[in-house]
């Protein structure tokens, strides 16, 4: 087995007699050392990213040891950074402390106290690393797999289609229903994978949206189109109510189409034969907006400040419901409501949670409550568009 390298320390002082006594002790304990002078020539050995570890003076000529450190976290170099300060100088190591340091220690120095706070300083940069060491191939594997699995599905949808179609030999009516069901639920896991895919892009920041002005009563046009026959082979009416001429709103159309989708689906899988499924768009005032919407509005992390007109979209339903438990954290990851047990077919619980990082994605914010009667609805507020898109 390869013996592990020392781990390498900066130490960043302008007294050399305190650095050499810094760099007898380190070595003694096994560590590498090299000495920077001033704040300048550590963020020229640092750029190198070759240190474990920083033992940086606050008081220092020139640059300051706190502006180094500020340059350090601006830069992204993730090195831990252990303060060294003179007795009476807390408000600098709070300040330090802010700015992203791991410790401080005082001087003069206790060798022991300096150990024990290197010692446990280094330990949390391993565990960090090995924390985005294991991030990144969750990640990898995430995507490798839904790869894997999203083309095979595909070719199935394809050869499915082609027998439906009747272009292998005759189909009858109960033959072409069946295979229209086989591409349902072939199509139901594509999108668990593409909800899977887009919501880790979404919190790894690497979602990209193409934002552009969009007639939102089309998209849910287009919507009903995709569901109908879906609808009526469960003989469920599907219905959508629009203004004849409603307000644009800036959101990527695709991802907004998913959305959709997403709602609507999970609508059919809860509405009851003979049940129903009722859409609307319209453009509604800020000063007309409800109690409920409004506190929506509050309590979503999107900013409505400067925003005079909406553009409410609604998918109402008259299912199962939702449970008051599940309606506090419905859009979580991996979240289903209670009734999900009585449905014929699951799902992987990441569909609202999609849909939420999606709308607020476009500065807008979505919500769920239970009918008065019966049912279900969900409220989807997005700004309307006014002006340039950027």
């Amino acid at each position: 087995m390869a013996k592990r390298l020392p781990e390498k320390i900066l130490i960043v002082d302008d007294e050399p007699d305190i650095a050499q006594i810094l760099k007898l002790h380190l070595e003694e304990f096994d560590y590498a050392t090299n000495w920077a002078a001033d704040g300048e020539s550590a963020l020229k050995q640092l750029q190198s990213n070759e240190h474990d570890l920083v033992l940086l003076d606050v008081r220092m000529p020139g640059i300051s040891g706190v502006e180094v450190l500020q340059r350090l976290r601006v830069s992204d170099l993730d090195t831990p950074v252990i303060m060294m300060t003179a007795h009476g100088n807390e408000s600098l190591v709070v300040e330090c402390m802010k700015a992203g340091a791991a410790d401080y220690v005082a001087k003069p120095f206790d060798i022991d106290d300096l150990m024990i706070r290197m010692k446990r300083a280094l330990e949390n940069q391993r565990t960090m690393k090995q924390k985005k060491i294991l991030e990144q191939e969750k990640e990898d594997f995430i995507f490798m797999l839904s790869h894997d699995m999203k083309n095979p599905i595909t070719a199935v949808i394809g050869s499915i289609d082609i027998m439906r179609e009747g272009r292998l030999g005759v189909v009858n009516p109960d033959q072409v229903e069946y295979l229209e069901s086989a591409i349902e639920s072939c199509e139901e896991v594509v999108t668990m994978i593409d909800n899977l895919l887009d919501m880790q892009r979404f919190e790894s920041g690497r979602m990209q949206s193409r934002i552009s002005p969009v007639d939102p009563c089309a998209l849910l046009e287009a919507a009903v189109r995709h569901f109908s026959a879906a609808a009526e082979r469960e003989n469920i009416t599907l219905t959508l109510y629009t203004q004849a001429r409603g307000p644009e709103i800036a959101v990527d159309s695709a991802i907004l189409a998913r959305v959709f989708a997403n709602l609507i689906g999970n609508a059919l899988k809860f509405v009851p034969d003979g049940g129903t499924i009722t859409l609307s768009c319209d453009g509604i005032e800020r000063s007309k907006l409800s109690k409920a919407e409004i506190q929506a509005a509050t309590d979503s992390s999107s900013d409505f400040s400067g925003v005079t007109s909406f553009v409410r979209i609604s998918v109402s339903d008259n299912g199962t419901g939702i449970s008051s438990d599940d309606l506090a954290n419905i859009f979580e990851r991996y979240v289903q409501s209670d009734n999900a047990s009585r449905r014929i077919r699951g799902g992987a619980g990441l569909g609202l949670a999609f849909c939420k990082k999606a709308v607020e994605s476009f500065g807008g914010c979505i919500w769920a409550e239970n009918n008065e009667v019966e049912g279900s609805q969900f409220t989807i507020l997005l700004p309307g568009h006014i002006g340039n898109i950027t």
